[in-house]
């Protein structure tokens, strides 16, 4: 393995083939369960890697950390079904794995500087807000 001295941290570069499968299929492993909680330790457990050549491997392959990429995942996610369903937003909340709808709505707010609401009534302006799209469905 090569290593490479940056600002006094060493960084192992992957040369490995068999590192880079496992990465990708860390990727494919994420992109799959990404709505369940996957802490970085079960990803750990799962492709015999420690944590940190799992987050420094990660982020050196995808240019992201592994906590990122889930958080990117579930956005993606969010906004297709803010943009394709009427479902509430305290059920697309769930369904891309937030546990609750308070953080689904300060993670959404801090990466698009609006609300998912605000979201959706760009993608629909001319709908009128119902009680299924602003997430009173009880």
């Amino acid at each position: 393995m090569k290593v490479l001295i940056n600002h006094l941290n060493l960084s192992i570069m992957i040369t490995r083939r068999k590192d880079i499968a496992t990465f990708e299929e860390t990727r494919q492993f994420i992109e799959k369960n990404f709505t369940r909680d996957i802490p970085v330790a079960l990803i750990c457990r799962e492709f015999g890697l420690n944590r940190t050549k799992l987050q420094e491997g990660f982020n050196q392959l995808f240019g992201i950390s592994v906590h990122a990429f889930i958080s990117q995942e579930r956005m993606k996610k969010a906004r297709a079904l803010l943009t394709e369903t009427d479902e509430s937003v305290k059920v697309i909340a769930i369904e891309c794995g937030y546990k609750s709808i308070s953080s689904f709505t300060r993670s959404f707010t801090r990466l698009h500087k609006m609300s998912p609401m605000q979201y959706r009534s760009l993608s629909f302006p001319n709908r009128k807000p119902s009680d299924k799209l602003t997430g009173s469905d009880n």
